[in-house]
């Protein structure tokens, strides 16, 4: 089979010559080969002997859409948002930046303060940035925050069907969609405010939700009607591992997630959600949602995921993607550590049907070359035998 096809039937849960193995090499991609562009993904994970499975969109700097809400630099330098004046001033210190924004838009005037910290200055690799002052901080502020959402950019879906033809069977594009609840849609009230508000002021997080995912359904749909039919959504925001209570979790995120998956299946895609924490008790919620492939099961002490019991409960209902903590088996690992950890996964995945091993989350750039050839090696032996018999 070529890796595409290995991936598209474990999707449908159906018989493979090999398990697919696709970590996540966004990380470590940007950390050694300078970028997590698409086309790297795809050189390191045939270079490794992985499945290439391709995030576009992930780690660089061309979504559908800007998403001025996550980031202050933007896609386009707000200049794709009419009827909106937008201030920025930086302020450049050793470790960080410090981004000070105003927008005038016709509905109300926005602030926020984010710092920014620099790469490998204390806080990782790839820091996500920190809010100072939120960009949305009372139910006054809402109507405001839509004029921040830019239509999709012309030419985008050529360029995401184009770049597949280009991969043709050699793996499999999945696009990511960031601005949705469950990844930087929320980021508006900052980390803090978004916890806050669902005790203190409900209706402030409700509204907040359903503008994004109202354009996160946009993006899609826009995808959708090219013909694109591969989507990979991270919804790290509202897990477990956040904060979210299971209650909250099934009344505030799970219909939307349901939109999300309906839409998609209404074009004949595929949707595989990804959450990077503890998500054991989330995935029967899932399962009900009909989502296709969930992921990344990063298994214990990060995660709570039992590869095992959920391949028993669950596995004749959606495909399984994960089981590897990229951090300890990895990041801080060894030759033996990953030979035991992966040799224990495949013990887990019992005919191997519906299942992809990947991490629960990118790798490391630091991690050792080594131990990823070694993963491929150890998974490739075992697979074998259990999909061949």
């Amino acid at each position: 089979m070529t890796p595409r096809q290995r991936i598209l039937r474990a999707f449908a849960r159906q018989p493979v010559d090999q398990v697919p193995f696709c970590p996540n090499l966004t990380r470590w991609a940007r950390g050694n080969r300078g970028t997590p562009s698409e086309l790297q993904q795809l050189h390191v994970a045939e270079e490794m002997g992985f499945d290439p499975l391709i995030l576009y969109g992930m780690y660089i700097n061309h979504p559908i859409a800007s998403d001025y809400v996550y980031s202050p630099a933007g896609y386009a330098g707000y200049r794709d948002l009419p009827g909106v004046t937008a201030r920025l001033s930086v302020e450049n210190k050793r470790d960080r930046t410090i981004h000070i924004r105003t927008f005038e838009t016709p509905d109300g005037v926005l602030t926020d303060r984010i710092a920014w910290p620099r790469p490998n200055a204390g806080y990782g690799d790839g820091p996500n940035p920190h809010r100072e002052e939120p960009l949305i901080k009372s139910l006054a502020d809402v109507p405001a925050l839509r004029h921040l959402y830019s239509q999709p950019h012309p030419g985008f879906t050529e360029d995401l069907c184009s770049f597949s033809e280009l991969v043709g069977e050699r793996g499999l594009v999945a696009f990511c969609d960031s601005c949705q609840p469950g990844a930087w849609g929320m980021e508006s009230l900052g980390p803090d405010g978004m916890l806050i508000s669902s005790r203190t002021d409900r209706q402030l997080l409700v509204e907040v939700l359903r503008i994004s995912q109202d354009v996160h359904l946009r993006n899609l749909k826009t995808v959708l009607e090219s013909g694109y039919k591969y989507f990979f959504m991270s919804w790290f925001q509202c897990g477990r591992s956040v904060g979210w209570s299971p209650d909250d979790i099934q009344d505030l995120f799970c219909p939307l997630i349901r939109e999300s998956v309906e839409l998609v299946h209404s074009y004949g895609g595929i949707y595989v959600f990804q959450d990077d924490g503890k998500m054991q008790s989330a995935i029967p919620f899932l399962a009900d949602l009909g989502v296709d492939v969930a992921g990344s099961l990063q298994p214990p002490p990060v995660g709570d995921c039992d590869f095992g019991e959920l391949k028993r409960h669950f596995g004749d209902r959606m495909c399984l993607l994960g089981g590897l903590d990229p951090i300890y088996t990895f990041d801080l690992g060894s030759v033996e550590r990953v030979r035991n950890d992966v040799r224990n996964l495949c013990e887990q995945i019992g005919d191997g049907r519906g299942v992809v091993l990947a991490t629960g989350e990118a790798i490391s750039p630091s991690t050792p070359k080594k131990l990823l050839t070694e993963a491929v090696n150890v998974a490739r032996h075992y697979t074998k035998t259990i999909c061949c018999g």
